[in-house]
């Protein structure tokens, strides 16, 4: 019985350890065939795609994951040697896509260049002070001593993106537009190669080209092999939405769908809704800075943020798809404040302010607001008029937008700019920075600002942003965020829900910064560049 027993019991084992080694080889095969580079995507990003190009094609010594978070990517691993030293360790075995070896030689190139301009990047805010002192200390190890403490520190560098060196030797780039390329080639070091088109803001390619580069130093990424962003599609929404929903090929993935094309996405045998709560917000920005502009006065601020029904507008614009009403900063982001006291509806407080600032009967007023807000620009309008004003608007492309908003890039003067009023919608794009929504509009070295010059934010500003210790900052931003609510800065509206539309057969990963960065989406089996073996 013993012997029957002992017989069983290896026999059994045997087995056992056979389908372990099988159920394992199985389960690496399911894990490679995930992670395998195949596919091809067409994507049309309505909102910035520039931008999304370039953080697909483009590597930093500092990135943010997925979750906004910032994270290690071309240094491995980074330390303060005091408050305004850091000193980074470079991975080794990174390539550039020309071939070209990352190390400390090449972010001295790529530094000696960056200081050379007056203003590297799209918001001067965040460049890296000239008067940074760089240091080589090793063939893997640099070093940068900010000259003061600086809270951004991390989102400086993580718009430093670092370039081929040889590409400084024949090229440079435009003021404002550090790392865009105006032609194709192999200087970045991302997941993802230009191989057509350009990256640059002001002058978007319709159709940019971007191919997996096979030796990206993370493994895990990118899973796609092709990403066409066809930018020709951006400014004709409907048709974008219409060859993702009817057929399947010509359009995968169209970011920043209004809520009321959800139910027609819905219905689509070709496509499904992906939403993301990623702390983004729709907002106003009044115009204290044109000529005779009325809005200095922040009794007729307040009668605007008071007519405005944020129920209803969630109900009929968001179609439910918003949260956070009035609010500014939202729940889970880093700098949220829960103890504010928000603008609520009350028409009978808005024309009691109208009346003692002067304008009993109302007035008139231009609002300008991007192809993607038309819906709730147009409910926001009708919302004023109850109360008294006159509205007429305007519905740009985000290029005319920042012509009209963007101090840099303005089509005329600052005071010639006859609009009272633009609605735009942002992401947290700044993630642990914690200041994605106290730049625009409110500061001068921000490029937009809009309201009449304030001292005191000024001085905030600075405060907050001399601050290390993030516990403490935070508490800074919250402070900032209450003074910008109390003298009604802006027009509070709400927090969006993020929505895309996305073909069935992709695996979609959003990031909450609301770039368009697709290096950890992938396509399932049946996936129509799969089937038509064009992987």
């Amino acid at each position: 019985m013993f012997r029957k027993r002992l017989f069983l019991s290896t026999v059994f084992a045997v087995i056992q350890f056979s389908l372990s080694i099988s159920l394992t080889q199985s389960s690496l095969a399911q894990q490679w065939e995930i992670r395998r580079l195949r596919g091809t995507l067409r994507v049309v990003d309505v909102h910035q795609p520039e931008i999304s190009m370039n953080v697909m094609y483009n590597d930093f010594l500092i990135s943010k994951d997925k979750d906004n978070k910032f994270v290690p990517s071309l240094a491995e691993d980074w330390r303060w040697i005091d408050d305004r030293t850091i000193e980074f360790k470079l991975r080794r075995g990174v390539l550039f896509h020309n071939g070209e070896e990352f190390n400390a030689k090449a972010v001295e190139v790529n530094w000696e260049a960056y200081r050379k301009m007056e203003h590297a990047t799209i918001l001067p805010i965040l460049d890296i002070p000239d008067e940074t002192i760089f240091e080589i200390i090793g063939k893997y190890r640099v070093r940068f001593t900010l000259p003061e403490p600086d809270g951004l520190a991390y989102l400086r560098f993580w718009c430093f993106d670092i370039m081929a060196p040889a590409f400084f030797s024949a090229h440079s780039f435009q003021e404002f537009h550090w790392s865009q390329l105006e032609e194709p080639g192999p200087w970045g070091a991302g997941p993802f190669k230009l191989v057509e088109g350009n990256t640059v803001y002001t002058k978007p390619s319709g159709r940019v080209v971007l191919e997996a580069f096979e030796d990206y130093w993370d493994p895990r990424y990118p899973k796609i092999k092709r990403v066409i962003f066809e930018n020709s599609l951006r400014i004709d929404r409907q048709k974008a939405l219409e060859l993702c929903m009817e057929t399947e090929g010509p359009i995968d993935i169209v970011s920043r769908i209004r809520p009321l094309d959800t139910l027609k996405v819905a219905k689509s045998s070709f496509s499904k809704v992906v939403k993301n709560r990623a702390g983004a917000s729709v907002y106003g920005i009044f115009n204290q800075r044109k000529k005779n502009t009325k809005w200095k006065d922040i009794r007729l601020r307040k009668a605007v943020n008071y007519a405005i029904n944020r129920e209803e507008l969630v109900k009929y614009a968001a179609m439910g798809n918003a949260y956070n009403l009035g609010g500014w900063i939202a729940e889970g982001s880093y700098g949220h404040n829960p103890n504010l006291a928000l603008f609520t509806y009350d028409t009978t407080k808005a024309r009691s302010l109208l009346a003692e600032a002067g304008y009993r009967n109302g007035f008139s007023m231009k609002i300008i607001a991007p192809e993607g807000l038309r819906i709730e620009c147009q409910i926001i309008s009708k919302m004023l008029e109850r109360v008294g004003f006159r509205v007429s608007y305007d519905i740009m492309t985000m290029q005319e937008l920042w012509r009209k908003t963007f101090v840099n890039f303005l089509d005329k003067p600052v005071e010639e700019q006859d609009w009272d009023c633009y609605l735009d919608t942002d992401a947290d794009w700044a993630g642990q920075a914690g200041i994605s929504f106290l730049i625009e509009g409110f500061l001068d070295i921000g490029g937009i600002r809009w309201i009449e010059y304030d001292p005191v934010y000024e001085r905030m500003w600075e405060d907050m942003i001399s601050t290390l210790d993030s516990r403490i900052k935070e508490e800074k931003i919250k402070e900032m965020v209450t003074y910008l609510y109390d003298n009604a800065c802006a027009l509070f509206i709400y927090s969006p829900v993020t929505l895309y539309a996305v073909n069935n057969e992709v695996t979609f990963v959003p990031f909450n910064d609301g770039f368009l960065n697709l290096k950890e989406t992938s396509v399932t089996d049946r996936h129509w560049s799969i089937r038509g073996k064009n992987n």
